[in-house]
């Protein structure tokens, strides 16, 4: 019994990612996950200047947050007309959360994405909405 709720009582980890136009949007995402210990990227923290943020600094911050989750949540919001839109950057954090062995959310499902194929690979779990479905 003691090891059962051992096991129940362990949090992940969890790094919310999405592109810096719906950066306004993650502490909502945070604040309705319950059960995880929720990171939010670097940009969002206010941990680099406007000048990082145009420079590979930022991405070398990220990637080292990256390190310390267990898993990432990509928000791919929608872009225009574009519906769950996942762009380079955040393919490019999927891809090296995929080469550290992290597990990879997407709030939304990727099936209409250019690089959908890609994203397949990664072992990617779609959401579709659902913050209750991280396990």
């Amino acid at each position: 019994m003691f090891i059962k709720s051992i096991i129940f009582n362990i949090t992940m980890k969890i790094l919310l990612l999405s592109r810096k136009e719906n950066i306004k949007k993650l502490p909502n995402i945070k604040f309705n996950i319950k059960k995880h210990e929720v990171l939010l990227p670097t940009f969002q923290l206010g941990k680099t200047s406007k000048f990082l943020n145009e420079n590979k600094e930022f991405i070398d911050k990220d990637i080292e947050l990256i390190k310390r989750a267990d898993a990432i949540l990509v928000c791919n919001f929608d872009k225009g007309k574009q519906e769950n839109y996942i762009g380079s950057s955040l393919l490019l954090f999927m891809g090296a959360a995929y080469a550290l062995d992290k597990k990879i959310y997407l709030l939304y499902d990727f099936s209409k994405s250019k690089s959908k194929e890609e994203i397949k690979c990664l072992d990617v779990v779609a959401l579709n909405g659902d913050l209750n479905k991280i396990i």
